[in-house]
């Protein structure tokens, strides 16, 4: 009986001690991670600050995970745009954006198992000459839980390796971007414009666009309209083949009440779109169009309507070619 007695004062020591040492253990963790990557600031920020993007990186994906399912809500890169995510080996969460500096900071607020542990990420982007350092870490409030205190001890071995192989994907992605035009996902607004309807193959574009774009200014200055933008063409057709296109070549007016001839008046409704900005000449657009359908498909969106070319150059005024800045997009759902 008094070795019992003994092992039972000997273990209460013990755990006292533990105890002890557990109220002395820091209160707080922080885990961090860094890397350089060669590629421009704006390519890394798009890759982090939009959720929509960070399966293309971070290691906890549908590869890990099977079973997971994900939720994106709220549009992308906005203070308040949550992610969620629940499955058998990832468990369930969100991340919150909480803040944003576009080209330099990604912060969020990580929960996990219905908020019971709680913590504070962010990704610092700093640009150094041709190349930029990002820095990935998290950190947070263990509280008064003599566990949660020793396990602290082990947050940077558990989720620095993560964040190691996170950092490497998002260099391998990002370095791979280098040459892509700049993309962004917004929205186009709800416009009047004046419409004609043609054909074309690649010996007649610039004369069937240019006698199009013609007979529509002749309208504007003879009806005393207003441009409301930059021209364009929405590509109703394409054949592989002939590479014959059929196009709404328009011109955006504040206001018309109707047409002539073969030009007509059409309403065109807001839609979200992702748009590039290319820049060079207009028989070298195919590869920027191969890059918007990628981004798209790794962003999880569909395309959803016809792809559009807004001529922001006129290229009466500038001759070099290189310099001539077309907006390609797809209208997104």
């Amino acid at each position: 009986m008094k070795t019992f007695i003994k092992i039972v004062y000997w273990l209460l020591g013990i755990l006292a001690v533990l105890l002890i040492i557990a109220y002395l253990l820091p209160k707080t963790y922080k885990v961090e991670r860094n890397i350089q990557i060669k590629a421009n600031s704006d390519v890394i920020y798009n890759l982090t600050c939009n959720f929509s993007n960070w399966h293309l990186w971070v290691a906890w994906t549908k590869k890990l995970d099977s079973t997971a399912q994900f939720d994106l809500i709220g549009p992308n890169c906005q203070v308040g745009t949550t992610w969620k995510w629940n499955g058998k080996i990832l468990g369930n969460g969100e991340m919150i954006l909480t803040e944003t500096v576009p080209g330099q900071l990604v912060a969020y607020d990580l929960a996990f198992n219905e908020g019971k542990y709680r913590s504070l990420g962010k990704i610092v982007i700093e640009a150094q000459n041709d190349s930029c350092k990002v820095s990935w870490m998290d950190e947070g409030d263990l509280g008064n839980n003599p566990l949660n205190r020793y396990m602290g001890l082990f947050m940077d071995k558990i989720m620095g390796p993560d964040f190691e192989k996170g950092l490497l994907k998002l260099k391998a992605v990002a370095e791979d971007r280098n040459d892509w035009p700049k993309i962004e996902e917004t929205q186009l607004p709800e416009q009047v414009a004046l419409l004609i309807r043609d054909s074309a193959v690649p010996e007649t574009y610039n004369a069937v666009m240019g006698n199009a774009y013609g007979e529509l200014m002749c309208y504007v200055f003879s009806k005393g309209l207003k441009t409301a933008g930059y021209p364009f063409a929405i590509y109703l057709t394409w054949d592989s083949v002939t590479m014959k296109s059929t196009m709404d070549i328009g011109i955006p007016v504040e206001k018309a009440a109707s047409g002539k001839g073969r030009i007509r008046v059409e309403k065109l409704p807001s839609r979200k779109v992702i748009m590039a900005n290319y820049f060079g000449p207009y028989d070298k657009t195919a590869n920027t169009y191969y890059i918007l359908e990628q981004y798209i498909r790794e962003a999880g969106m569909e395309i959803n309507g016809n792809p559009w070319e807004i001529y922001v150059t006129d290229p009466m005024k500038e001759k070099d070619t290189t310099k001539w800045q077309t907006n390609i997009l797809f209208p997104v759902k």
